[in-house]
């Protein structure tokens, strides 16, 4: 206790010194606390540190075994396990690829397209309709010739026809005769002779490609012809657009079935572009019409409508057709009437084949029904069709003997 005899200012001293010195210790006492407690929490970190490193050492420990025991292991165990996990990122690329492959696949088979012929064989007649002159062996040469890029080729014969004596049977993968019969639903309808009751059934040949061009075996090709000659690029037929007036029924029972009625140029000695899908969407609108037609044997006994016009009259309707000007089909029609002696003449067509643009042609059989002028007309037309295609394709027997056969 300060003395209350001191001097007031000595005593004034003494207290503010007592309360600087309390100060004094209190604040050295708080600081102590406080180092103590930064002690304690840098002492703290530094072990979460030092757990941290020891965690991480002994996770490289296991990184190092690990890796030593994966040096043990044969090549082929570390391939497989690489093939058990694939990445995500090669599932993806093998999808990619997988598509790629099938759409390639898909523009592989709409780029097929197959010829499909009737024939009735080598028959010893003197009747038109049917007699031999070496149409068909000649028309397979010109699309030899002119057409390499046909897939496949179906000659639709009667069970009973003979096989040609002047084609090899080895490539009966590529040329392939078809028993037409297999095309109908009733085989009291066949065997037949009637070409259009044949067509009605055409898109069920076993095989056949979806785009197909149906031709006579009186119908040759004359020029390189591309796919594009026939189809679009966007697979729609080409058809010739040339209107006359065209007959289609002869009899009145086709008239109740409101059939579609067709009026453009006749098609029937000329390539006719298909499509099986097409026709199948046909036969679905007119069900009944494929035995209609088919119940006829005979094809100009009492039956005139006309296969493929009524065909491309419904395909019209559906803008299925791009029709095309006849410049740009450039189809030849050989005369239907002829002389008796035809060298002439056919030198003269010769000549406008060779120099003129003509990209197919028919040859009908209008030829003399008189035995001793039709077999010299007969050799002519031979070497007509020699001179045109000369070369003998490699499914050809070379040099059969011709004369055996008539």
């Amino acid at each position: 206790m300060v003395s209350n005899n001191l001097n007031p200012n000595l005593k004034k001293f003494l207290l503010i010194f007592t309360f600087l010195l309390l100060l004094i210790l209190f604040l050295n006492q708080n600081n102590n606390h406080k180092s103590a407690r930064l002690k304690t929490a840098t002492d703290s970190i530094k072990d979460q540190v030092k757990k941290k490193e020891e965690v991480k050492e002994k996770e490289n420990e296991k990184e190092k075994e690990k890796e030593k025991e994966n040096d043990n292991v044969p090549n082929d165990d570390k391939i497989e396990e690489k093939d058990d996990d694939p990445k995500d990122g090669n599932e993806e690329g093998e999808g990619e690829k997988s598509k790629e492959e099938e759409k390639d696949k898909e523009q592989e088979e709409d780029n097929k397209i197959d010829l499909v012929y009737t024939w009735a064989g080598i028959v010893k007649t003197m009747s038109s309709n049917i007699r031999y002159n070496y149409e068909l062996q000649f028309s397979l040469r010109s699309a030899h010739k002119y057409l390499p890029w046909v897939n496949k080729i179906y000659i639709l014969i009667n069970p009973d026809t003979e096989y040609p004596y002047w084609l090899k049977k080895d490539y009966s993968d590529k040329i392939i005769l078809y028993d037409r019969c297999k095309l109908f639903d009733n085989p009291d309808h066949c065997p037949t002779r009637n070409t259009f009751a044949i067509f009605a059934g055409v898109h069920k040949i076993q095989g056949l490609s979806n785009k197909f061009i149906l031709i006579d075996d009186d119908v040759f090709f004359n020029q390189p012809l591309t796919q594009d000659y026939f189809f679009t690029k966007d697979s729609r037929l080409k058809v010739t657009e040339v209107r006359i007036p065209v007959k289609i029924y002869k009899d009145d029972e086709f008239k109740e079935f409101n059939y579609p009625e067709y009026r453009w140029a006749k098609c029937s000695h000329r390539p006719k572009p298909m499509r099986k899908d097409l026709i199948v969407k046909f036969h679905e609108a007119y069900p009944g019409y494929a035995e209609l037609v088919q119940s006829h044997l005979r094809r100009y006994k009492d039956l005139s409508e006309e296969f493929s016009l009524i065909y491309y009259e419904f395909f019209n309707q559906k803008r299925w057709i791009e029709p095309v000007g006849g410049q740009e089909a450039a189809f030849f029609q050989i005369p239907h009437k002829h002389p008796e002696d035809i060298t002439k003449e056919f030198e003269d067509i010769y000549t406008i084949f060779t120099t003129q643009n003509v990209k197919c042609f028919n040859c009908n059989d209008d030829f003399s029904s008189k035995p001793e002028i039709y077999e010299k007309q007969r050799k002519v037309l031979w070497n007509f069709y020699n001179k045109l295609y000369p070369e003998t394709p490699d499914y050809e027997i070379p040099n059969p003997d011709h004369e055996k056969y008539f």
